[in-house]
């Protein structure tokens, strides 16, 4: 007599792909969201992508994340896109009711969602909402960049507006108007309401019998703009175990123009037990830093991320503001 096998019962779990370009406001985001859904008793599995190092960002949510892994990909749409997959299959054999990934801020997120899509039976992720956040000061005003903003939104489920209270109210309605064009589907959420509604997802989920017909593909055209996701660079370089506060802030000074971001982890003179983030977003007045965990994990360093950088040029500028003994990491 022959036996029918009995179908595998398999439950998926929500995935929130979270995009936005540089500086727009992606890890603070995620700061709030994973806060709000502890609200829930909702715990998350994080994939932060960045460029260079990704722990840099990684030890600010290190201890609001359920498992947490860092993916250092300079393309999270192309050269890093096979090791973000097989990061988010071995994310499965957590418990976590929940994924949630950062890719960096000149990614295309298209080939992720059709990835995701083709492997939807190895990785099991519905519903898969993407969150595009948007700066609401910049938004329109990258030059050569806003067809890749533009198109990072136009993939997007859900959109939030960043620094909301920089701009105008006229300013702001402006900005819905241009995104209401743009992606019409999109719904603007805040951290607290895609919590909520995420815990409604996951208390309404119910396992289900995995089927042999395969998903149906859409294949999706490759913007132009997707181009632009690799004009940019990145390098990194190691900072003393202590730095002065001036120093510090003359070395995010004298930066150039071509770097649209950097990042410093470091730990001050006049404050030895802390260590802090801080940050530059092109040419923006120097935002409060953002107090670190002391770790042994992520030594002091800075990251500079832009289109055409002169590793060597910006290696001399951060040993004029901190010495000779800044490095470049080795490869071991």
């Amino acid at each position: 007599m022959l036996h029918t096998p009995l179908p595998v019962v398999v439950r998926y779990r929500p995935l929130i792909l979270i995009t936005g370009f540089l500086g727009a406001g992606k890890t603070t985001f995620m700061r709030k969201l994973l806060e709000s859904l502890k609200s829930h008793r909702i715990e998350a599995d994080v994939i932060l992508n960045d460029y260079e190092n990704a722990d840099l960002d990684a030890e600010t949510i290190r201890d609001s994340a359920a498992t947490l892994m860092p993916l250092a990909a300079a393309c999270a749409c192309c050269s890093g896109l096979d090791e973000l997959i097989s990061v988010a299959m071995a994310a499965q054999q957590t418990r976590s009711p929940v994924l949630i990934v950062e890719i960096n801020g000149t990614a295309d997120p298209t080939p992720l969602a059709e990835t995701f899509t083709l492997l939807e039976k190895k990785i099991r992720l519905r519903p898969r909402w993407q969150v595009a956040i948007i700066d609401a000061r910049r938004f329109g005003r990258r030059g050569d960049y806003d067809e890749l903003e533009i198109l990072q939104f136009q993939t997007a489920s859900h959109w939030l507006a960043s620094h909301r209270d920089e701009v105008s109210a006229e300013q702001y309605a402006d900005l819905k108007a241009r995104l209401k064009k743009l992606n019409p589907q999109a719904t603007e959420i805040t951290a607290a309401r895609l919590s909520t509604q995420l815990s409604e997802v996951i208390a309404a989920s119910r396992p289900a019998l995995e089927r042999d017909e395969a998903s149906p593909v859409y294949k999706t055209a490759r913007p132009s703009g997707h181009r632009l996701a690799h004009a940019f660079t990145g390098c990194q370089f190691l900072l003393p175990p202590v730095v002065s506060f001036d120093a510090l802030h003359g070395f995010l000074i004298a930066l150039p123009p071509s770097v649209i971001r950097a990042k410093s982890l470091v730990t001050l003179q006049d404050d030895p037990g802390r260590r802090w983030l801080f940050e530059r977003i092109g040419a923006d007045e120097i935002p409060a830093p953002l107090h670190v965990p002391i770790s042994e994990r992520v030594p002091p360093s800075v990251i500079c991320i832009g289109p055409d950088l002169d590793p060597p040029a910006l290696l001399d500028i951060a040993r004029h503001h901190f010495g000779s003994s800044v490095t470049i990491p080795s490869d071991e």
